[in-house]
């Protein structure tokens, strides 16, 4: 099995969101080949919107960079992970330049749904659909309801429902970076192992009361504005935001 991570935080493998995608694939069964690209590493230039794509045989991008890369990837994996904090209610700029540049694996959009109402693009190849692909975010929110609603209606027009992706949503993700509320991180992240675990052993799905579980907050709302407030006063948020 052949599993894609796909990591969408400029602070690479400092990430919050990153240490929960590790948590979650180190419940795999062993022997999952596990590949991790690092966006921000990459030279992906924003789409032209030129259609070459669309226009050739098979789907080759007029841009020469480095996402050409990311698309053979894709193309190997059985699981694809998208891993990334939540940006202003989306997703970083440098994966939604990788999103748009996705569109060279379809073909062009001629006005009607496709065929197999999966989405409104068919897909140049329809192995595509049968990809397993998870989206693990988190935030630095208390509630999750009112903040991913219109990330999530993104990837439904994407992937064809809601029932087609896992989604891992994570609040308070900031308090992985303050080095404290440590019992309550490892008992986290102990979850998301056992939850790597389950999806494996569940045909590639997560319960409801399982998602249910990885979103409750770590800390009461009064506890972690008094976490954070204290690292922010201690300079620890301009030290990670700026650290090298």
């Amino acid at each position: 099995m052949k599993v894609l991570v796909l990591n969408g935080s400029p602070k690479k493998d400092r990430s919050n969101t990153i240490q929960v995608t590790n948590a979650f694939v180190s419940g795999f069964p062993e022997g999952t080949e596990v590949t991790k690209i690092n966006i921000y590493e990459k030279n992906i230039k924003p789409c032209q919107g030129c259609f070459a794509c669309w226009a050739s045989p098979d789907g080759t991008c007029a841009i020469k960079d480095d996402m050409a890369e990311i698309i053979a990837a894709i193309k190997e994996a059985d699981i694809i992970i998208e891993s990334f904090p939540l940006y202003f209610y989306g997703m970083p700029s440098q994966l939604k330049a990788v999103t748009d540049r996705c569109l060279s694996l379809a073909e062009p959009y001629m006005g009607t749904k496709s065929d197999d109402g999966q989405t409104f693009n068919k897909m140049r190849d329809s192995s595509i659909f049968k990809k397993k692909f998870v989206v693990i975010s988190s935030c630095g929110y208390v509630e999750l309801e009112p903040v991913y609603p219109a990330l999530l209606a993104q990837y439904d027009l994407i992937c064809g429902g809601r029932e087609k992706y896992t989604a891992i949503l994570c609040p308070m993700g900031e308090v992985f970076m303050t080095g404290k509320a440590k019992r309550q991180i490892r008992v986290y992240l102990e979850d998301l192992k056992k939850a790597g675990a389950e999806y494996c052993s569940n045909g590639f799905k997560l319960s409801s009361e399982t998602i249910r579980k990885l979103q409750i907050p770590l800390l009461s709302p009064e506890g972690f504005a008094t976490l954070t407030n204290s690292h922010m006063n201690e300079g620890g948020w301009a030290a990670s935001r700026f650290e090298k």
